[in-house]
């Protein structure tokens, strides 16, 4: 089969998303199909030569809010030579953002049949527009920090910060809120116009597929996970033993705002000034990590914590070994890529229960969980598990149970067999107005519950249901 994918990125160093893309285009042509990739110019090139292509794009430099190397895609005519000449059997869309929408305009008009997969909660950008001032999220532990602030978090006081850093947070906190709803009401409209017009649309948790429905997508979703490959980041045998050296709590993710990295930068303050033994690894990069390391600098100067940055692709099962606990404090996950590689070699996590998270994150089975923004609770599971290595062993053994129900093969398997329904039904090219009309044919309102499907796919009800084989 040959398979078009647009993608805004495909650097595996931009985050778990674009990870996610790129694991599917490997399995896929390790299965031996066709896969070529159209996304924008960025910097460092791509990762696969041979089959990307990028889109004509405007740089936008010095646009705030923006990373300082996006572009926006423009040249429509292009993509859509290129799709002709090429002609493949289907196009997956992995953005609503302006290369989708060549590839699906594209596709429609050459009757190309398009599925598309809703990878980022777009009701959390709200956090991306709308950073605190100078470091991109609000809060005391990313613009103060130091032993002062691990010292009253330590003794579990509120209090502690001066007028001025309240108010400053308080005016910031406003500004995040006004913008974050500005953002839902345009996902409202932009999201539903997006996806109605695909095939079909892939969604890598049930938290997700129930996203799309209470923003309006009315076509076919299958609940199919970003898979991870098990046998990659099994643990070691000797990493079952305990290392008798203290135990190291790791995080892997952006360090953007929507990742919550100021209750990781507070939840780790207070891990560490409680437990002179324990120990801190923060692997990732991002607009915020200066101000972390700003936040964690006195520990970061006594040896207890290690900022990694941007680690290679083939060195992150290593990275994972090295860790006792994950801590995962992300409130926008649409399944939590990084929380499945975690998990799968054997780490209980600590996590908020928000987005996807609690379908992985099960409370006192493979992790423990803490409501959104709550970093005492947060750091209360930290603790808990660091201090008792029997805890720990259990809810390692079934985080790795759970990631077992989302094996790579199963997950390609699943993706293809989705390809392979909306290949053989014909569709591809319809008008919006028909794509309208079939939309509302047979489905139930949005927010309908949930039906299982198999192992990890599911649908939500009003779905329509799937092809016998």
């Amino acid at each position: 089969m040959k398979i078009a994918f647009f993608t805004d990125s495909f650097r595996e160093d931009l985050g778990g998303l674009t990870r996610a893309v790129i694991a599917l285009h490997d399995r896929l042509t390790r299965a031996g199909h066709q896969v070529r990739v159209f996304t924008l110019p960025q910097t460092g090139g791509p990762i696969h030569p041979g089959d990307v292509g990028f889109v004509r794009a405007i740089p936008l430099r010095g646009v705030p809010g923006l990373p300082p190397d996006s572009h926006l895609a423009w040249d429509y005519w292009q993509v859509r030579r290129d799709l002709a000449a090429w002609r493949p059997h289907i196009v997956h869309l992995h953005t609503m953002l302006p290369v989708g929408w060549l590839g699906l305009l594209a596709a429609r008009s050459l009757g190309i049949p398009a599925v598309a997969t809703y990878h980022a909660n777009v009701r959390a950008v709200g956090a991306v527009l709308a950073p605190a001032p100078g470091s991109g999220a609000g809060g005391p532990a990313l613009t103060g920090g130091g032993r002062g602030a691990a010292a009253t978090v330590a003794r579990g006081q509120a209090g502690g910060w001066s007028a001025a850093a309240v108010a400053g947070r308080a005016v910031a906190a406003a500004a995040r809120q006004a913008l974050a709803g500005a953002a839902g009401r345009a996902a409202g409209s932009l999201v539903p116009a997006f996806y109605n017009r695909c095939e079909a649309v892939i969604a890598p948790s049930r938290f997700a597929a129930a996203e799309l429905r209470q923003m309006g997508v009315r076509r076919p979703i299958a609940v199919i996970s970003n898979g991870v490959d098990l046998d990659r980041f099994a643990p070691a045998a000797e990493a079952q033993e305990d290392r008798g050296a203290g135990v190291t709590v790791l995080f892997v993710g952006r360090l953007s705002p929507e990742k919550g990295v100021d209750w990781l930068a507070r939840t780790l303050q207070m891990v560490l000034a409680a437990e002179p033994t324990l120990r801190a690894r923060v692997v990732g990069d991002g607009p915020l990590a200066p101000a972390l390391r700003q936040a964690l600098a006195p520990w970061l100067a006594g040896g207890r914590v290690a900022l990694r940055g941007h680690v290679p692709w083939e060195r992150m099962p290593a990275e994972y070994a090295a860790g006792d606990i994950f801590l995962f404090p992300s409130p926008s996950e649409t399944q939590g890529l990084a929380v499945l590689e975690a998990m799968s070699a054997g780490l209980p996590v600590v996590a908020v229960r928000a987005g996807a998270l609690p379908e992985l994150v099960r409370d006192g089975e493979s992790g423990i969980t803490a409501p959104p923004g709550d970093v005492e609770a947060l750091a209360r599971g930290v603790l808990r598990l660091a201090r008792d290595p029997g805890l720990r062993r259990r809810l390692g053994e079934g985080a790795r149970a759970v990631a077992a129900e989302h094996g790579a093969s199963q997950a390609l398997a699943e993706v293809l067999a989705l390809y392979a329904r909306v290949t053989a039904s014909g569709a591809g090219g319809r008008t919006p107005g028909a794509d309208r009309r079939a939309a509302d044919a047979g489905h139930a309102a949005p927010g309908a519950g949930q039906r299982e499907r198999g192992s990890h796919t599911t649908e939500p009800e009003g779905v329509e249901p799937r092809a016998a084989g």
